[in-house]
């Protein structure tokens, strides 16, 4: 427990940076509508990258943790390498694409007007191909600590990294002026200074034997035959989670030209910083997870299971309900009123994660089963749901089908996964449903109450003092309905009390012994 405290403690802390960065650095950014279209579709294919490993890294993952908790240590490397060079094999194909398209920008892009937009394009897509190894490097790095449950430690570079970013993004876009390339290729060298620190920790503070992870970052018969089923499973996944997340910029893009794609990403960078954030808050369980499994402790797999969903609802279900219900005053405040047609795209977007609590710790539980079918139904049905969606409803709707049907292919999934999930723990669905929400209620309903009835004190103009302020209203309003749930929910004042107790016993002895 006191491993998942440090990481989450980190995570907070990078969960602010990771405001800071989305707050700061994108008003900036979106001043030039037709260049940060083009940004947002570089950053696409930056992320697009992180399924290049075609489901190899997550069953590596897997199955190093399993080797972790069982102190086989060895053959945790090996699994680790052989799954790196993948990725970096699959990484290097990917690279060479973007090299292509770095000279013939037109081709990802529609509607370049000028050959000054044309420019940026190209050196954006050049830049990003170089560093492309770059981010094998990180992977790997980041999956060493997570099976070690020390995320926290690569998480405090990462941080420090974020803060420089920030920072300099104020001195490169000061006095009017737009170095976007000049600052997208700072912020890749800091994420190489990033992983060569992370290189460096893991060789002082583990002793990882990088003699046996360079022999055996090749092609392994064994690792393949112990990896491949899971993996399999991972690259349809992988599949379909690109059909579903990452087409979007590139479809919107290719339709509409850049300037509409600027419009529908303020609600993807919202959507994609949910998604981040959520990913940092579950990430720590992939492993865990992995551990019973690996111990073969399934009771106390379900135990815990059940407490992360008590713990997870309010982190985010009740931020996204406050940030939903005042949409209109962030977008204002946030990049100002040319993107007010960006409003009820946004807020559809962040609506979709309502449900992450139940589905992406679901969906790390059926990893950890291996069970590949429900795997396979829970990924083939957002695409599909999606995808039919926006061609039945693009020519009446718009850019909105793209919001609307990632919502709804959301919620179709949750309840699909509601269903294994009672099935898995041998649960009645309503009765475990109802244990689940029913303490939330009040605190949803205050929160919809509150919001209602004072957004309209916000203020509206686009400047950092009124984001200050509407964030410190949400916060607010959030931490109350925290503490809501906290009487209503029997099982989450146990869990809660549980992880403050020894710190405040600790924090007591301490100052018991000063005295």
């Amino acid at each position: 427990m006191n491993q998942f405290i440090k990481i989450y403690f980190w995570q907070f802390i990078s969960i602010l940076f990771n405001f800071a960065a989305i707050f700061i650095v994108t008003p900036f950014l979106s001043s030039n509508q037709a260049i940060y279209g083009i940004y947002t579709l570089v950053i696409a294919a930056y992320i697009f990258m992180a399924y290049a490993d075609f489901g190899f890294l997550g069953a590596g993952m897997k199955f190093a943790s399993e080797s972790y908790a069982r102190q086989d240590l060895k053959q945790e490397i090996r699994i680790i390498g052989f799954t790196g060079f993948i990725f970096l094999a699959f990484v290097v194909f990917y690279a060479l694409g973007i090299f292509f398209l770095s000279f013939n920008p037109e081709i990802l892009v529609k509607s370049l007007d000028s050959n000054f937009e044309k420019s940026i394009a190209r050196n954006l897509l050049l830049i990003l191909a170089l560093f492309c190894p770059v981010f094998v490097m990180q992977r790997i790095i980041q999956i060493i600590f997570a099976v070690r449950l020390r995320d926290y430690i690569f998480q405090r570079i990462f941080i420090i990294s974020n803060a420089i970013k920030i920072i300099f993004a104020v001195v490169f876009f000061s006095n009017d002026n737009y170095p976007i390339v000049e600052y997208f290729l700072f912020s890749q060298m800091c994420t190489l200074t990033a992983v060569i620190l992370g290189l460096y920790i893991i060789k002082k503070k583990f002793g990882y034997d990088y003699n046996l992870f360079f022999r055996s970052f090749k092609f392994s018969k064994e690792i393949f035959e112990k990896t491949r089923k899971l993996a399999f499973v991972s690259i349809f996944l992988t599949f379909c989670w690109v059909l579903f997340y990452e087409l979007d910029p590139f479809v919107i893009s290719h339709l509409l030209g850049v300037k509409y794609l600027a419009i529908f990403a303020i609600g993807f960078s919202l959507m994609e910083y949910c998604r981040s954030v959520f990913g940092i808050v579950f990430g720590p369980f992939t492993a865990k997870f992995n551990h019973y499994i690996g111990l073969e402790d399934l009771e106390g797999l379900h135990v815990f299971f059940n407490k992360v969903l008590i713990l997870a609802l309010p982190l985010t279900v009740f931020p996204v309900l406050a940030v939903f219900n005042t949409m209109e005053y962030f977008i204002l405040i946030w990049v100002g009123d040319q993107y007010i047609a960006s409003i009820p795209i946004a807020q559809v977007l962040v609506l979709s994660f309502v449900l992450s609590f139940l589905t992406s710790p679901s969906g790390i539980l059926i990893m950890a089963y291996e069970r590949a079918k429900l795997l396979y139904l829970t990924s083939a049905i957002l695409p599909t749901i999606y995808w039919l969606g926006v061609l039945v409803s693009f020519k009446y709707i718009g850019l909105q089908a793209f919001a609307n049907f990632k919502l709804l292919a959301f919620l179709i999934v949750g309840i699909v996964y509601l269903k294994i999930i009672v099935k898995l723990l041998g649960e009645k669905f309503w009765i475990f449903l109802w244990k689940l929400i029913s303490p939330a209620l009040i605190p949803i309903l205050f929160i919809f109450t509150v919001t209602s009835f004072t957004k309209s004190f916000l203020p509206i103009e686009k400047n950092l003092i009124n984001l200050l302020i509407y964030l410190t209203y949400n916060g607010l309003i959030i931490c109350f309905s925290f503490i809501i749930y906290y009487y209503f929910s029997l099982e989450y004042r146990k869990s809660v009390n549980l992880i403050i107790s020894p710190i405040y016993n600790k924090v007591n002895k301490q100052n018991k012994i000063k005295t």
